[in-house]
Formats: C-alpha cells, sequence, structure tokens
C-alpha cells in the first residue's frame, strides 16, 4: 500500500485483512477508500457493510454519548450505501442477502424492512448456494417476527383498553415457570428444562422416570394430546413405549411451548407408592408438527440420604435440562 496507495483492489484485500483481525474502524477507513477509488468495487461494498455492521453492534459508547443522532445516521448511511451497491450488482444474491439482512436489522424509521424482505425473498428463489438459501431463510423468519412485534405494539400503545392488549402482552412473554420449595416437603425431586424452539403448533411433551433398569416408575407430565391418542399414538414413541398409558391422567395437561417449565416428583411412582432409594432417569421427549422436529435427553440422579444435581446442555430443541434432589435434612 505505501507503494501503491491508490489500487482499490489491494485496500480491498487490507480491509479485508482488519475484518479478519476485528479491528473494524480501520477496515471502515481502507474499504471506504477502496470504494471512493473504484465505485464499482463489490467486494469492498460487502466487506464495509460487513465491518460497519460490526461497529454498530459494539454497543453504547462515546460517539453516541457526543452526538446522540449517531445511531440513526449510521443506519441511513449503510442503507444508503447497500441502495447503492445493489444498483451496481443487482443479480449479486450475496449482496442482496446483506441488503435484505441489513433491512430486517434496521430501526423502523428507516424504512427497510418489506424492501429487506423482498431480497431475502429474491435470495431463496435463486440459485445460490443452499447455506446462502438458509441465512436468507432466517433472516426472513427474523422480519416476519418484527413485523408481528410491530403490529402488537401498536395494539398495546392505541388499543390500550381493549382485550387485544392482553392478548399482545401474553404473546410477547415467554413461558417462565417458578418453583416454591416451602410448599413442598422433603424429600422431593424437581426437574426443570428449557425449550428453546417454536413450531405452528405447541409440541408434544412427556417428562417421565425410570429406574436404573429401565423399568417404568412415572410420568410427570404429558401434553393432552398425547395421553389420550393411546394406540394411535406414534409421535411420542420412547414415552409411549415406556408408559403403557399408565397412571396418566392426574398428569396430562395442556400443550407447553418456548420457555422455562418446572415440574416436582413426590418420589412415588404411578400406582402411589414410594421408590426406593437408588440410581432413577430423568426423561423428557418433544417433538413439534409440522416440523418434526424433536429432541429426547435423559439424565441419572441419585435419590438417598443426600442431594444431588445434575445439569445436561445438549442439542437446541431441549437446551437446557437439570434435574436436582432434595433429601430429608438430617
Amino acid at each position: 500500500m505505501e507503494q501503491n496507495p491508490n489500487n482499490s483492489g489491494l485496500l480491498t484485500q487490507l480491509g479485508n485483512a482488519y475484518c479478519d483481525n476485528k479491528d473494524f474502524e480501520n477496515a471502515e477507513k481502507v474499504l471506504s477508500k477502496a470504494i471512493e477509488i473504484d465505485s464499482t468495487n463489490i467486494p469492498a461494498y460487502k466487506l464495509l457493510l460487513s465491518a460497519i455492521g460490526e461497529l454498530t453492534d459494539e454497543g453504547y459508547d462515546e460517539r453516541i454519548y457526543h452526538d446522540t443522532d449517531f445511531r440513526s445516521k449510521l443506519a441511513f448511511d449503510i442503507a444508503k450505501m447497500a441502495d447503492k451497491a445493489v444498483k451496481i450488482a443487482p443479480n449479486d444474491m450475496e449482496l442482496r442477502l446483506i441488503r435484505g439482512s441489513i433491512g430486517v436489522m434496521m430501526p423502523f424509521f428507516v424504512g427497510k424492512l418489506e424492501d429487506g424482505m423482498a431480497d431475502l425473498l429474491m435470495v431463496t428463489k435463486s440459485d445460490a448456494p443452499k447455506e446462502t438459501k438458509a441465512e436468507a431463510f432466517y433472516w426472513l423468519g427474523m422480519g416476519h417476527q418484527k413485523q408481528a412485534h410491530t403490529y402488537w405494539i401498536k395494539v398495546i400503545t392505541e388499543f390500550a383498553q381493549t382485550d387485544a392488549t392482553k392478548l399482545a402482552f401474553e404473546s410477547m412473554q415467554p413461558t417462565i415457570r417458578h418453583f416454591d420449595p416451602p410448599k413442598y416437603q422433603k424429600p422431593y425431586l424437581t426437574v426443570e428444562f428449557t425449550l428453546g424452539y417454536r413450531d405452528e403448533l405447541a409440541p408434544q411433551t412427556a417428562v417421565w422416570v425410570e429406574d436404573k433398569a429401565g423399568n417404568y416408575i412415572k410420568t410427570l407430565y404429558v401434553s393432552g394430546f398425547s395421553a389420550f391418542a393411546k394406540e394411535k399414538q406414534s409421535n411420542l414413541d420412547r414415552w409411549a413405549k415406556a408408559s403403557g398409558f399408565q397412571g396418566t391422567d392426574a398428569v396430562t395437561g395442556a400443550s407447553i411451548d418456548a420457555g422455562g417449565h418446572v415440574y416436582v416428583w413426590d418420589l412415588k411412582d404411578y400406582l402411589g407408592k414410594k421408590v426406593k432409594n437408588g440410581e432413577d432417569v430423568v426423561k423428557v421427549e418433544t417433538i413439534y408438527w409440522p416440523s418434526m422436529a424433536d429432541q429426547f435427553v435423559s439424565t441419572p440422579i441419585s435419590i438417598g440420604l443426600k442431594d444431588s444435581r445434575i445439569v445436561v446442555t445438549e442439542g437446541n430443541i431441549v437446551p437446557y435440562l437439570e434435574v436436582n434432589y432434595f433429601a430429608v435434612a438430617k
């Protein structure tokens, strides 16, 4: 660069190196210069949009403190730059993906959400690589989610005294179940887990306990459809085969959805008999429709004279499972 400071291609390479090194401020400077020298340098546009995006993610800093309009001006600048790049290379699907994701991420006042989603839809219908299409579908989902929240916010702010406002608040709130220890007499066991996925319908889910040898002990929860499907039940295969649908009436409930859930076991089997000390296995199975996304997770837990705790973090459908056994205090 010292020998040839006005070479747009070299500036682009240097900007790429700065991005790789996470030095986005210097990347922004050299890439802006590269575009100033060659206004048709599409690789430089792509890198510059990425670098500026990273800079905007840095949070509240001195620039924002001294200039409260900094972020809004930056948002308009990014949108304008993306429009210019797409005008130069309208058939570049990677560039369409970048502009589309920017349109989804931008604040509402920039007014680029619908245009961004149109870009993303174009990518999904193109011959772009699978990875590019997958990312476009992800950002389309984010865009639709953002649109939903925009409508809900409108309901809450403009129609505050209506029943729809309550529905909007409920739709925004994640499901969280709380555990109140004083309500229970030791010994007991708690099963706490998170459902980290949402489909068109709430999933079928079952939580149950078996002994170490695989003998069924008790179902702690099963969603209603599964419990009453009986011989036609085909989705929660593991739970169905283990339980034989025994003792489900008292624990069948409405289908649970994304969020945190807690169930308490009083250490009695489905016939009401107290279980013996030893190692039992807690199991959670869930399956969604229509995606058929599913996960099965289990963990052993020791029941005896001492408290015990197990945490399992694996997968994305049930990303967190925590089992606690609370023994009788000596």
